[in-house]
């Protein structure tokens, strides 16, 4: 039988006082799923040398005989019985059973036949077939007939569209009347896309449960879809990831994570199902509850969105701004643009959404900067990308005046510039801003024959690839300049650049100040292998975050 192993083997020299149980995981692991089986193994004493039931520990000799004497029913068996089954109706020609989140239903299928099918008159286990099928990752009812008699019918009604299921789902964003409207009035000349899926093929009708206040999607929705059979779960999350453009929260394909819930599953349930009994003729009707984490979901994100709202207010009272005026966040804009400010190292800087905003992590390059200018003067300083200039008017605002003689700062943004320019002067004053030289450059076209002390940057190292694969944070990091984020190459893209032009810009024992991704400070080493590697500042958060190179003669 393929469930049952039969092995015997002869010990080599090369096996000498190894330990039976490593010998058996380097050489048979494929007959075994995990080494937790083969323990199991050893235990049930299917596992013996010279004829006799051996331990684990017991080392081998050449020329002992291994016997394996296998049976993987069993643990097949006993991982059946720990899949829990829930049984909401049953008689004795069909049953409504609910399937947790995770199990893939084939197997489920197996676990019920196992742990709930009757014995006949042979004493053989009575056959069952799941009528519907639900994604590994959604839960809901199944229903389940006992005979080929009754999964014919069943099987004929739900291929007809004659059995009524309610799948419960939590979309992103605020879905009203008016978006479900939209929905199915399907323009049928795109139906030919691939990405277009004609509502009416899989749902009958849409009702809206509640809209709950988010803090990362604005709002969270949750809906009872009234579905047609036979059931297509990859249809129905296409239609509402490309066609309601509020996807269905999850980590399966087309559906979108909501950030504080990565590796939540997804959040889609079949709750309620409804249908004519095939033999007694009767209306059938089935509810289950709602799981759990659903309600948890919806709590957790109202409790962060008032706390986010109540931060807001608060810096909406610091800046002047009264709060009771209307104003427009319905919409996620990020609180710096609505504000048009933020501070950075106890400054506050005037940003638009041509620049990116300040971050905290970024004031490691203006600590570390400081550190390394703070006993010297006259300094000729860069700053590669500079955005809105908090990095160069930071690190000048808080040196004294001899220590930064000239400073240049480039961006390939005219309008970055213009509020950059505004900065310096409402901060460091009129007259020794016009130290700072704002210039409209690319970074790969800096040399112009001059040379400086230190050059600081904070380069795009998004790879805006892995970032979209995630589809995390996405709704946020698209309203900032896409080129001071977003970088080919993996991201190092200007990692590359700076190293190539920084022999020419940056004096000997020079520094080169440059901000990291997180988990990415090897390969920036790596890209920056001539130079010397001064100091490591780290953020807030405990990651490497700046780097300091020493350029070495």
């Amino acid at each position: 039988m393929e469930h049952e192993h039969h092995i015997k083997i002869t010990v080599p020299e090369s096996a000498q006082d190894l330990r039976v149980r490593k010998f058996i995981v380097q050489n048979y692991r494929h007959v075994f799923k995990s080494k937790e089986n083969i323990h199991r193994a050893f235990n049930r004493k299917e596992i013996s040398i010279n004829g006799c039931p051996t331990e684990e520990t017991r080392r081998l000799n050449a020329g002992d005989i291994i016997e394996i004497n296998y049976n993987k029913s069993i643990e097949e068996a006993e991982r059946l019985e720990t899949i829990p089954i829930d049984i909401l109706y049953q008689d004795e020609h069909l049953a409504v059973v609910w399937k947790p989140p995770g199990q893939n239903s084939a197997v489920f299928e197996k676990a019920i036949h196992h742990n709930t099918a009757e014995i006949d008159s042979k004493g053989n286990k009575q056959k069952i077939w799941c009528i519907n099928d639900i994604q590994k990752a959604a839960s809901g009812l199944i229903l389940v007939a006992k005979s080929e008699r009754v999964k014919e019918l069943l099987m004929e009604s739900y291929m007809n569209d004659k059995i009524n299921f309610t799948m419960r789902v939590i979309c992103h964003g605020r879905i009203d009347t008016t978006v479900i409207s939209d929905l199915f009035c399907l323009d049928q000349s795109d139906k030919a896309q691939e990405s277009k899926v004609n509502p009416k093929d899989v749902l009958k009708s849409i009702d809206i449960i509640s809209a709950t206040r988010s803090n990362h999607a604005q709002y969270i929705t949750t809906l009872d879809l009234h579905l047609r059979s036979p059931l297509s779960s990859l249809q129905l999350r296409k239609l509402f990831f490309f066609q309601s453009k509020h996807p269905i929260i999850g980590e399966s394909a087309y559906t979108k994570l909501l950030h504080v819930n990565k590796d939540k599953g997804l959040y889609a349930s079949i709750i309620h199902v409804s249908f004519l009994h095939p033999i007694k003729g009767t209306q059938v009707q089935v509810t289950g509850n709602e799981p759990q984490k659903f309600a948890m979901m919806r709590e957790r994100e109202f409790k962060f969105y008032q706390k986010k709202i109540e931060r807001e207010n608060e810096a909406m009272k610091k800046a002047g701004i009264d709060v009771s005026e209307q104003m427009d966040r319905e919409n996620g804009q990020l609180l710096a643009y609505v504000l048009g400010q933020k501070d950075f190292f106890n400054l506050t800087f005037k940003v638009t959404k041509d620049c990116l905003i300040p971050r905290p992590a970024s004031e490691t390059l203006v600590k570390a900067a400081i550190d390394f200018i703070k006993d010297r003067n006259g300094i000729r300083l860069i700053d590669i990308g500079t955005g809105c200039g908090n990095l160069v008017i930071s690190i000048m605002a808080n040196l004294p005046s001899s220590a930064i003689t000239s400073a240049v700062a480039i961006d390939i943004s005219d309008a970055a510039l213009a509020v950059a320019k505004e900065n310096g002067e409402a901060i460091l004053g009129k007259d020794r801003s016009k130290r700072i030289e704002w210039r409209n450059q690319s970074m790969s076209d800096v040399a112009d024959g001059k040379v400086y002390d230190i050059l600081v940057c904070n380069p795009p190292y998004l790879d805006y690839n892995q970032i979209s694969k995630r589809k995390v944070q996405m709704a946020d990091l698209g309203q900032e300049p896409h080129t001071a984020l977003f970088a080919e190459d993996g991201g190092f893209k200007w990692y590359n650049v700076l190293s190539e032009i920084a022999p020419n810009i940056v004096k000997d024992e020079g520094r080169v100040i440059l901000e990291c991704g997180k988990g990415i400070l090897q390969q920036v080493l790596d890209i920056w292998a001539g130079w010397e590697q001064e100091a490591i500042y780290k953020d807030v958060q405990g990651w490497d975050r700046c780097i300091v190179l020493k350029r070495t003669t």
